[in-house]
């Protein structure tokens, strides 16, 4: 591999004058340029980026982690991405597939300054692993942060108050029997949402169905598996909320090969406002998903450069109303 050394040796000029030359910056007469640019053209050369980054201490670019690319973290990556680009930054995806060791492979890109900053969607390691990286330069995660020795901002919104939207309206049009379709058990949205439904059952004195058989259901293929449990419920429930648009699709399409009718039958409702609740035409809750890409891409650039400052936007849940509820 030939260096800047060679490209002076070859254009027969000092290293200092092929610099200039690269770089653009100082004065170069035009026939030194012409001899430097040729010398670079006859040995191919290429500049080594990650020593250049190194040298200048930035990287311009981000990366984002995540340990799954399903549901809404394609929303949130392309909002982040598009938001990063804006600002003149590059941004690299890392899929970890839950696996800690990958997690930490990606961490250590931003110690060895392969990163500038990183955005974690969903997490394999404990924060006591991850928040030792900060001095390396700034996370922003999804995730709510509960434990006060941790200083990684959030781009969190509570959920609680979202599944509480859900639950006062299906009520208010006669729905009475809920079963709630939800992700892991780990996950502080799980948590969060099955607090919202048992503060409403005991708030209206209603019986709460079983929550257990319902945990960890994450993609569409749980649709069949669902409507089976539901099948076996006594008393029947009459409105489902699953956890997120993708899972509420599977459940829809089941219902349509059993011919069971929504609303009248039973409603639906997911979460997340993607693109397919539109094109299903199903009730779903929005809750600023590229906004929260956006606002993580905020709080890096503002640590980043603080000449710079990126107001963060609001998050807000709203219900979407459409045909699979009254």
């Amino acid at each position: 591999m030939y260096t800047i050394r060679d490209i002076a040796k070859t254009a027969n000029v000092s290293v200092a004058t092929v610099s200039r030359v690269m770089n653009n910056s100082g004065y170069v007469s035009t026939e030194t340029r012409k001899d430097v640019e040729k010398a670079i053209k006859k040995l191919n050369y290429t500049p080594n980026r990650h020593a250049q980054n190194l040298r200048r201490g930035d990287t311009h670019n981000l990366g984002i982690i995540t340990t799954t690319l399903t549901g809404s973290v394609i929303d949130i990556v392309e909002s982040f991405i598009d938001f990063a680009h804006q600002a003149n930054y590059t941004t690299s995806l890392f899929n970890s597939s839950n696996k800690a060791n990958i997690e930490v492979e990606v961490l250590n890109r931003l110690k060895s300054k392969e990163l500038d900053g990183l955005f974690i969607i969903y997490r394999a390691n404990d924060w006591d692993i991850i928040e030792p990286y900060l001095k390396y330069g700034p996370i922003v995660t999804l995730h709510y942060i509960d434990e006060e020795a941790i200083n990684i901002p959030s781009v969190y919104i509570d959920h609680y108050q979202g599944y509480r939207m859900i639950l006062e309206d299906l009520w208010k049009n006669g729905y009475h029997s809920f079963v709630n379709v939800l992700g892991s058990p780990r996950g502080l949205n799980t948590k969060r949402r099955i607090e919202a439904y048992l503060d409403f059952c005991a708030e209206k004195k209603i019986i709460p169905h079983d929550i257990e058989p319902f945990l960890d259901m994450t993609d569409h293929s749980y649709g069949k598996q669902v409507l089976s449990l539901v099948a076996q419920m006594n008393p029947k429930p009459d409105a489902i909320i699953a956890n997120s648009d993708l899972v509420a699709s599977g459940i829809i399409a089941e219902l349509n090969r059993k011919g069971i009718k929504m609303p009248e039958d039973l409603a639906i409702v997911g979460f997340d406002n993607q693109k397919i609740s539109y094109l299903m035409n199903f009730t779903t809750v929005d809750y600023s998903i590229q906004e929260q890409g956006k606002n993580a891409a905020r709080i890096l650039l503002n640590q980043l450069d603080k000449k710079q400052h990126y107001k963060l936007v609001p998050l807000e849940f709203e219900l979407i109303k459409r045909s699979t509820t009254k």
